[in-house]
């Protein structure tokens, strides 16, 4: 059985992933070696890419820029959307998240960076994207605390401000439409094309700026925030989660667990999430798996099925974060994981034990939910090749 889902989602060639038709939910987590990057088509063709990062930098620290570097990070990830995009070439984004503000999310704006063709914006990352991909509406968190961090950090007032010039000039220029997230919004990113004919397909906006939606309804249950609070970046994360009938799939930016003294933090943004959130199919490592992340509380709430961490660095993922996820005291039953890229240091430091966890440790990895929601196959591209081929194949029920 396995096999022959595996041979019907391939070509004839049982070389390149079958493109998408109705009634497909894929999930695309982009791999450059460089930052975050999601391209998600939903069953109605419907499309949404969650965050554009470029580190803009070349390190030990880091995994290789991959296919290479004969492009940026943004213009990698234009060219993924545009071979898998339904319209190629045409390709246009219904939705751009930004879950947040860091350079492995927005891309990396120096003075010497390049300018679009207008000289309005520095372009890497989101940007670079937008540039070749017209956008049609972006959603961020708005700078609701972000007036109170910049006082002490003009690398990230000089990210904010080329970010933002991006989006007004795309609005004037372009028709972009942007909108401040709506924690627990059932609507706001939602269907376009033919949402009668999806009726069990939802996105609902979990969190964003410390604001928590409530679990039953659109309601706010937290404000963990107050006015004059100065909370890092990664706790000002926007996250969502994907509902396609029994299928639920989780993405949370760079929310923290982790206290600083290593123990689990109660009053984090991941233990408070955690409710709503809920119990998922999939999900995606918050911070990319570093050592303040999933914490215990939060990993037993979620208990997903397969772990998706987007890893480029050496510190991708703390060893402790994988004994947690990986733990049958924390969660019974089965669980795989993914990584885009695991660093040959880290991977030596982890250990053969360790390692023998994750089904693959590079690659562009996509999910692919299958009509009705019952059923969803992981797929692992290359990503040493812009033909980006099919590595391997596994199938997964629905909880």
């Amino acid at each position: 059985m396995i096999l022959l889902l595996f041979l019907s989602s391939l070509n004839a060639q049982n070389s390149y992933l079958t493109p998408w038709r109705k009634g497909y939910l894929d999930i695309h987590f982009i791999s450059t070696g460089r930052g975050n990057a999601s391209f998600i088509l939903m069953p109605d063709g419907t499309t949404m890419l969650i965050d554009a990062g470029d580190l803009n930098q070349d390190s030990e620290r880091l995994t290789p820029r991959v296919p290479d570097s004969s492009k940026t990070p943004g213009q990698w990830i234009a060219d993924y959307i545009q071979q898998f995009h339904p319209r190629k070439k045409q390709a246009v984004l219904d939705y751009v998240l930004i879950t947040h503000y860091h350079d492995d999310h927005i891309g990396t704006f120096l003075p010497l960076s390049e300018t679009d063709g207008g000289g309005g914006y520095k372009l890497s990352g989101i940007t670079e994207v937008g540039s070749i991909v017209p956008i049609n509406k972006l959603i961020d968190s708005g700078d609701d605390f972000r007036p109170m961090v910049e006082k002490d950090d003009s690398f990230f007032v000089n990210q904010i401000k080329e970010y933002r010039n991006f989006i007004l000039i795309q609005e004037k220029t372009e028709g972009l439409l942007y909108e401040k997230f709506k924690v627990g919004s059932f609507s706001q990113i939602r269907l376009k094309n033919d949402p009668e004919a999806f009726p069990e397909f939802v996105v609902k906006n979990l969190f964003s700026n410390g604001v928590i939606a409530a679990v039953a309804d659109s309601s706010i249950a937290i404000r963990k925030f107050k006015a004059g609070d100065r909370p890092p970046e990664n706790d000002l994360s926007s996250g969502i989660r994907i509902s396609y009938g029994p299928f639920d799939f989780y993405t949370g930016g760079d929310i923290p667990g982790i206290g600083h003294t290593g123990t689990p933090d109660t009053e984090s943004l991941e233990s408070l999430a955690a409710p709503v959130i809920g119990n998922v199919d999939v999900a995606t490592l918050n911070h990319h798996g570093n050592r303040n992340s999933q914490n215990e509380f939060y990993v037993r709430t979620l208990q997903p099925r397969v772990w998706i961490g987007q890893s480029w660095s050496i510190r991708h993922p703390g060893e402790e974060v994988l004994r947690r996820i990986m733990s049958h005291h924390v969660y019974p039953g089965e669980r795989d994981l993914f990584a885009n890229a695991l660093h040959p240091v880290n991977e030596r430091y982890l250990g053969e034990h360790m390692v023998n966890h994750y089904k693959s440790t590079n690659g562009h990895i996509v999910v692919r939910v299958y009509p009705g929601g019952k059923r969803y196959d992981v797929f692992i591209l290359n990503d040493l090749s812009a033909e980006r081929f099919v590595k391997a194949s596994y199938s997964y029920r629905s909880k």
